[in-house]
């Protein structure tokens, strides 16, 4: 076996505390991070690279990441709300697109319903603290109310893909749902500010043939960075070591779940 040699496409927060625990606990080498005006690597020099970046970046990035065979893990997966965007990377290609699921749950059985039918329903409501969800769009009395953080409002309600893009930073998970379940025409998403979530709240609702899923997920949030949940480093590092084991990388003790 070999050491899985892995990039960063993004120099945040998310990326810096991945690095981290990989060179602390992992049989894995950094090569690098990929800021945005950073030349890429290509499949020489690395094995995976997994995206921590922005939408934005996963435009700009990744096609041609996939196109130079290169495999990349996904977090940014509100990016592929956009049709166009997501045909072209979900498309035949050298390299291979895997998303993460980050800080959601509950993907894999509604993955299962999935696969014996289309699903009847699929929602998610996402709770997360008013100051978290102010974004440049919104107008001043908004953002002067969310920061207040006197009341409980709710800020989107209606496609998955359209909340994911009105949100791309508190969003993903609305698109890891419509991707998991296959139901971008189906799926709707709730975005609510609560200034009682001192955890960020996920619930997700998927009824099809066989059954029904009901998850509720709650994440503590970053603490540099309250938009994203402090969970989704280590998702990103548990897709590392699921695919290091799938690939036959050296990788530490475990089992891939598929």
């Amino acid at each position: 076996m070999t050491e899985l040699r892995i990039g960063l496409l993004g120099d945040g927060h998310i990326n810096g505390v991945l690095r981290r625990a990989v060179q602390e606990s992992r049989p894995y080498r950094v090569v690098g991070s990929f800021g945005r005006d950073a030349a890429l690597p290509d499949a020489t020099d690395v094995d995976v690279i997994v995206e921590a970046a922005t939408q934005r970046a996963v435009r700009e990035r990744v096609p041609g990441l996939l196109a130079a065979g290169l495999d990349v893990i996904l977090l940014s997966v509100g990016a592929l709300a956009d049709a166009a965007l997501r045909s072209r990377l979900l498309g035949p290609s050298p390299g291979r697109l895997i998303a993460c699921t980050g800080a959601i749950g509950g993907l894999d059985q509604v993955r299962a319903l999935r696969a014996q039918g289309p699903l009847r329903q699929v929602s998610i409501e996402s709770r997360k603290l008013p100051t978290a969800l102010i974004q440049p769009w919104m107008a001043d009395a908004l953002q002067d109310e969310l920061r207040a953080g006197a009341t409980e409002i709710i800020l989107a309600e209606g496609p998955a893909g359209e909340v994911a893009q009105r949100f791309p930073a508190s969003a993903n998970v609305a698109a890891s749902l419509a991707l998991a379940a296959d139901a971008w025409d189906l799926a709707t998403a709730r975005i609510v500010a609560d200034p009682a979530a001192l955890r960020t709240r996920h619930e997700v609702h998927a009824v099809g043939e066989l059954g029904e899923v009901r998850v509720v997920v709650e994440n503590d949030p970053s603490p540099e960075r309250p938009r994203s949940s402090a969970v989704v480093a280590w998702a990103a590092l548990r897709a590392l070591d699921d695919y290091a084991r799938l690939r036959g990388f050296d990788v530490a003790g475990g089992v891939a779940f598929l």
